[in-house]
């Protein structure tokens, strides 16, 4: 158990207690509100929204299609929630690792406090008593439980990797995380604090969609499927690459491991990219599914899904492949990442590039509304290279995007053979883009020295779209050029074993010799006595040490799943030419390397 106390921490930082403040948000005009998560009220009026881009939550009017309220949170704000009553609201704010509790009174946000609650919190959840919530930490892989009234954490829980969405039964005693990389779900009994169930999904991966049905009876699930096939045109044609994939899983199941049910979503030629969010409608009429990759929103009819526990195949099921209605998709555009239902046919929307609340009208399949919710009117470069980088039409038949691979522009921890190295029957793990401008050269091999040239050949010979132009790719780079790494509190203060662990880094364990500067990395390429993995390579680029302990699996392969297993197996020092380390030694490297 870690507590922490909320009165401490103000006492430090007076910003963590604002009581009736409204700090300042920035002007319309200077930052994309780029929302990533919404909660509706009571009513189905109001829709509160996370703005992961301007640092702030909107609170909108459905019904006269207007922002009446913004106000400002912490950094990057990733999840959001309300307590069912409709009062208050808590945001959870990525890079500044808290979460930021508001009161919702008329028209008004009210700041409440900020409590500090474990590294990269992501998505949310309200207990029945509104006081108590659940949050996904996703860089301490747990699961938290934290005290709103007292700004204390009670409880965490285990959930590697990357857990990012949460869901609670309606009674508050089951509570069930998805973590995205290792596409496991697990619940929890919240009355005696124990993991009750645990399912991992079979080859899934990027598993973003989490909610329950409308009876609270079944888990729904969004993912991608990956066959384990080259990425080349004939496989992606005939569903033998990526699949898009809903599932379903019972909430209590009969056995500790509950039964898994799914279906695919592509259509030959005409694929479902990405899907990010999964809801039922309340009379469980309609499930809809978002599709940022091919900006989007998929309609089905719930009780025509044709459920299969075996395998789903490559493409929908022919049942849902007709003109019946049964099986819709609306174009939204932009990027729609969550929806939340506000009546029995209306759903809401948070589109993130479109910097707007959208709703859609599900019996219509129409969408009805578009409220901007601030920003500038034209994109910057980097904002139309981020548009590229998450568009599933830009890849062949529109299977998956740049996004796909590299989760939000770090990585989805998964294993994909490309053509990169010029070769097949070579499977790579897509590294993280964090910091990628920084670290020339590219590639596993170190064989790229012109991140233009690389981006090019990953928008034709990995997706197999058309050749982009040349200010397509500047924009990509540009985009590219955003994404770094988000603050790691263990860097703060070093602790006695990470400073024992940095002179071992810089001395006896040598590592320094390939990673080295501010990105612990090299422009060199090194034979590090690892097997030739069947490519016309022989040596090595050392990927950059930053972030190492929010990555893994580790290596090329993924052959090691944690850091203590690389140092003392293939990456041992004593078999790169440096001094053996004993157990003691290693762990204090280990608390080292966390902080990086």
């Amino acid at each position: 158990m870690r507590v922490c106390c909320y009165w401490l921490l103000a006492a430090v930082c007076p910003l963590l207690a604002w009581g009736e403040s409204q700090l300042p948000v920035a002007k319309e005009a200077e930052r994309h509100r780029s929302p990533i998560d919404l909660a509706v009220l009571p009513g189905g009026q109001r829709v509160v929204v996370a703005n992961h881009t301007a640092d702030s939550v909107s609170l909108v009017d459905v019904v006269a299609n207007r922002v009446v309220a913004e106000v400002a949170c912490g950094k990057k704000p990733a999840g959001i929630a309300c307590s069912r009553d409709g009062k208050q609201v808590v945001v959870s704010n990525l890079w500044s690792d808290t979460v930021t509790l508001l009161h919702v009174q008329g028209d008004r946000l009210n700041r409440v406090r900020e409590i500090a609650v474990g590294h990269m919190p992501r998505g949310l959840v309200f207990a029945p008593d509104g006081k108590t919530f659940y949050v996904a930490l996703a860089g301490d892989h747990a699961v938290a439980q934290v005290d709103g009234e007292r700004g204390v954490v009670l409880q965490t829980w285990p959930a590697p990797r990357e857990p990012r969405r949460v869901v609670l039964s309606a009674d508050g005693r089951y509570l069930v995380a998805s973590s995205s990389r290792s596409a496991q779900v697990r619940c929890w009994d919240t009355r005696s604090q124990r993991l009750i169930w645990e399912r991992t999904l079979y080859n899934a991966f990027n598993l973003l969609g989490l909610s329950l049905d409308a009876q609270g009876k079944n888990v729904l699930t969004a993912q991608i499927h990956h066959r384990n096939h080259p990425i080349i045109k004939e496989n992606i044609e005939q569903g033998w690459a990526l699949d898009n994939r809903i599932g379903r899983l019972a909430l209590e199941p009969d056995r500790d491991t509950p039964p898994y049910w799914q279906i695919a979503l592509d259509i030959r030629r005409l694929a479902v990219a990405d899907p990010s969010a999964i809801v039922e409608s309340p009379r469980s009429e309609w499930t809809v599914v978002a599709a940022p990759g091919t900006q989007e929103l998929v309609l089905i009819q719930s009780p025509a899904i044709p459920w299969t526990s075996g395998e789903a195949g490559d493409f929908l099921d022919s049942s849902l492949d007709q003109e019946d209605g049964k099986f819709r998709r609306v174009d939204v555009g932009g990027r729609p990442l969550a929806l939340q239902f506000l009546d029995d046919h209306r759903v809401a929307v948070a589109n993130y590039l479109s910097d707007s609340l959208q709703v859609v009208d599900v019996k219509q399949g129409k969408l009805t509304a578009s409220i901007h919710l601030g920003g500038p009117a034209k994109p910057s470069l980097a904002r139309r290279g981020e548009a590229i980088f998450y568009d599933g039409k830009r890849s062949h038949h529109q299977w998956f995007s740049c996004h796909s691979c590299h989760t939000d522009g770090h990585t989805s921890g998964r294993l994909f053979d490309t053509l990169n190295d010029e070769a097949t029957g070579t499977p790579k793990m897509s590294p993280s883009l964090r910091g990628v401008v920084h670290t020339a050269p590219w590639t596993w091999h170190g064989w790229q020295n012109s991140l233009e040239a690389s981006v090019e050949k990953s928008l034709t010979q990995t997706l197999w779209g058309p050749k982009p132009t040349a200010e397509e790719v500047k924009a990509v780079v540009a985009f590219l050029g955003t994404l770094e790494h988000p603050r790691n509190p263990r860097a703060d203060k070093l602790s006695p074993a990470a400073q024992r662990g940095k002179a071992l880094f810089e001395g006896q364990a040598r590592c320094i010799r390939c990673h080295e500067g501010d990105y612990f990395t090299s422009t060199r390429n090194f034979d590090v006595k690892l097997p030739h993995d069947g490519s016309i390579y022989d040596k090595w680029n050392p990927p950059s040490l930053r972030g190492v302990a929010d990555r893994g699996p580790y290596l090329h392969d993924g052959s090691v799943e944690t850091l203590d297993e690389l140092l003392r197996r293939p990456h041992a020092p004593e078999k790169l030419g440096a001094k053996p380390l004993t157990p003691e030694q290693r762990k204090d490297l280990i608390e080292y390397l966390r902080t990086l």
